[in-house]
């Protein structure tokens, strides 16, 4: 055994079949018997059904079916008995207890129309006090009305709710709720938002505004690391200063902290999509992992008996398990890149610009005749304002007899890598517009922006576009879209769906249209 090498092959199972549908795994370790024993979750994320496999070690101990697609999972405790497990699926808390189906809560009515069912987005636990008072813990619950539920797993009370600027969509937590809990929350295109639970009321702040879509935010307690689609990482600290950022080659598919109280060793696990898994210490590489595959979830913890496990799924659904070497040195470890240009630390700022001569004379000049600098600079004002007012009249001609041709463009069958699927449900004056994406070829495919537009009638569309920030290979993505049709004469709704990039043709509509779909509405007697 070389005591340079982190980490030690465990386990390598592909019996287990931990393949699902929509290519989503969601991984966690606890100890659900209070036997000594921390059994691996894996929740399989489904279209229609989901399934929630328990092992013991590398034996599948029990296996449950969810009837509806499940979105997130989380292990919560309780004074007095096992921990429980929670699975957020469509608009109800699936709660298990003793590997047994236990209860299922129904999320409040909210939104903007209160008689509609929020559907929960995300989950995560929250200790909800010291354990030398309590052992329990909170459920923390986003909705799709942009709001987080923090709610009592024991009475099943909604304690306080905590409304946001957009949907959640990922919550990380930290300390305790009665004393000092911290709550990251990322939207899709708010950006993050930070919650403190000694600071009355409790409601939600700016914590970084918005910059490339988030896929996936890691907390430590201390160190907040949020991946983004542009395939970088960025460190930070809880009052938002920014520590470094990492770049690297290709896209991000998921992240999780490694950290041994032991040894002193706190890693950033960071999968990629070219099937290798990097470590890094303080942003600088310290070790890599190849597969044949990309790993697309893993989780750090206690395994069985055994502390200091790295427990990961890759894409064909094959188990992996890695063990912390107890006699690995970090302060032995080199960079393994010679060439450190993509990890930049952020400096801070100068107090003051540096005293260049094209500074000097700006200075002199504006000191000699401020009134004529003054009048330049309004002038130059004016004509920024005039330019941006022509660019966006001629950005507005042009893109509307773009999105006129895309019916037209055919996409060659060997270039087509999305298949869109439109459904249209209802009757009456409300319809729900169903929009299934699903991708086809065998590369990740990332920036993709959803357009509809009425092309006939007084529809009224809910909203008019939407973002997908990443699909991998034979992943499938739901948009559900409400219409209303306050006339019942019908109408005529264009889907456009584009890649985003710099235009580089004139059938580009700020980037290229991957695929198109037309729905018609009849008339209502």
């Amino acid at each position: 055994m070389s005591r340079n090498q982190l980490w030690l092959d465990a386990c390598r199972n592909s019996s287990v079949n931990l393949k699902s549908e929509c290519g989503v795994v969601l991984l966690d370790v606890e100890d659900l018997a209070k036997d000594g024993i921390n059994r691996l979750l894996a929740l399989l994320v489904g279209h229609e059904l989901s399934h929630l496999k328990i092992f013991n070690g590398m034996e599948l101990q029990c296996e449950i079916s969810l009837p509806e697609m499940a979105v997130a999972i989380c292990t919560f405790s309780i004074d007095g008995s096992p921990p429980g497990i929670a699975v957020g699926a469509g608009s109800s808390l699936y709660i298990y207890k003793n590997f047994k189906p236990y209860y299922k809560y129904n999320v409040p009515h909210g939104g903007p129309n209160y008689g509609e069912q929020a559907e929960i987005t995300q989950l995560a636990a929250l200790s909800r006090s010291t354990p030398d008072v309590s052992c329990s813990s909170l459920l923390l619950v986003g909705t799709g009305h942009n709001s987080l539920l923090i709610i009592d797993p024991q009475t099943f009370n909604a304690i306080s709710r905590i409304e946001l600027p957009d949907v959640p969509t990922s919550i990380k937590s930290s300390g305790y709720y009665d004393t000092e809990a911290v709550i990251l929350i990322g939207t899709p295109e708010a950006g993050v938002f930070i919650l403190r639970s000694d600071q009355k009321p409790v409601q939600a702040k700016p914590f970084l505004p918005p910059r490339s879509p988030i896929v996936e935010i890691a907390f430590n307690g201390t160190t907040v690391a949020i991946a983004t689609s542009d395939h970088t990482i960025r460190y930070y600290t809880l009052q938002g200063q920014e520590l470094r950022k990492i770049a690297v080659d290709t896209f991000i598919l998921t992240i999780t902290w490694i950290q041994s109280t032991n040894q002193e060793l706190c890693l950033l696990a960071v999968s990629l999509a070219n099937g290798q898994v990097h470590f890094y210490r303080q942003g600088i590489l310290v070790e890599q992992l190849h597969f044949k595959t990309y790993i697309i979830s893993m989780t750090f913890g206690r395994y069985g008996r055994e502390d200091g496990t790295l427990v990961m799924v890759s894409k064909d659904g094959e188990l992996f398990v890695k063990i912390l070497n107890r006699g690995y040195k970090m302060a032995q470890q080199t960079d393994l890149k010679s060439n450190k240009s993509s990890v930049s630390i952020c400096k801070k700022k100068a107090l003051g610009p540096a005293k260049t001569k094209l500074f000097v004379d700006q200075t002199m000049r504006e000191k000699e005749d401020p009134a004529k600098m003054y009048q330049l600079f309004q002038e130059g004002m004016c004509r920024l304002h005039l330019r941006a007012l022509r660019d966006w009249l001629n950005l507005s001609s042009s893109t509307k007899a773009d999105v006129e041709q895309f019916a037209s463009i055919s996409v060659p069958e060997e270039s087509r890598c999305l298949h869109l699927v439109a459904k249209l449900l209802g009757s009456g004056s409300r319809f729900m517009l169903h929009l299934l994406l699903q991708n086809i070829s065998d590369q990740v495919i990332d920036s993709l922006t959803i357009m509809l537009q009425v092309n006939d009638g007084k529809l009224v569309l809910e909203r008019s576009s939407a973002k997908i920030s990443l699909m991998l290979p034979t992943a499938q993505h739901w948009i559900k879209i409400n219409v209303k049709d306050p006339t019942n004469q019908g109408g005529e709704v264009s889907v456009i769906v584009r890649k985003d990039m710099e235009p580089d043709c004139e059938l580009t509509v700020w980037g290229s249209i991957v695929c198109a779909a037309k729905i018609n509405i009849s008339p209502t007697i």
